[in-house]
C-alpha cells in the first residue's frame, strides 16, 4: 500500500507545474469517464481525457496566464481508488488570488473513472 500511495502522491504532484502536467496526463486512460460536479461552466460529464482537458484545462488557460496549477493537499488511497484534495495556486488575469480548494477527486484505476467536485470556496 505504501508503494501505491507514494506513486499516487508523485502522480498528483505533477499537476502543480504546467511543465510536468503532461506526465500526469500520460498516466490517465484515453477513455476515462470524468464527472465535474457543480453548477459552474466547467461542470459536466466528459467521456474522454481529450474532452475533459479541452473543456477544463485548455479553457482555463485563457484566464489563468500561467495555466492551471493544482497543489495536492491531502490524499487517501484504498486499493485502486484515490481521493485527492487539490488546491488551486493559479494566478488569474486580474492577478494573484489566495489559494482555494477547488476539488476533491475520486479516481479509480479499476473502472477508469474520475469524479471531481468543489469541496469549498476559499
Amino acid at each position: 500500500m505504501i508503494a501505491t500511495r507514494d506513486d499516487r502522491i508523485a502522480l498528483f504532484t505533477k499537476l502543480q507545474n504546467t511543465d510536468t502536467q503532461p506526465e500526469f496526463w500520460a498516466r490517465v486512460a484515453e477513455d476515462v469517464d470524468w464527472t465535474v460536479e457543480g453548477t459552474h461552466p466547467l461542470a459536466g460529464r466528459y467521456l474522454s481525457k481529450a474532452e475533459f482537458v479541452n473543456a477544463t484545462f485548455t479553457r482555463l488557460a485563457q484566464v489563468l496566464p500561467g495555466g492551471v496549477k493544482l497543489e495536492l493537499k491531502q490524499l487517501h488511497v484504498d486499493g485502486d481508488t484515490a481521493i485527492a484534495e487539490l488546491h488551486s495556486t493559479s494566478t488569474t488575469n486580474e492577478g494573484p488570488r489566495s489559494p482555494m480548494t477547488i476539488a476533491g477527486c475520486v479516481a479509480s484505476t479499476a473502472t477508469s473513472s474520475w469524479k471531481c467536485g468543489p469541496t469549498s470556496t476559499r
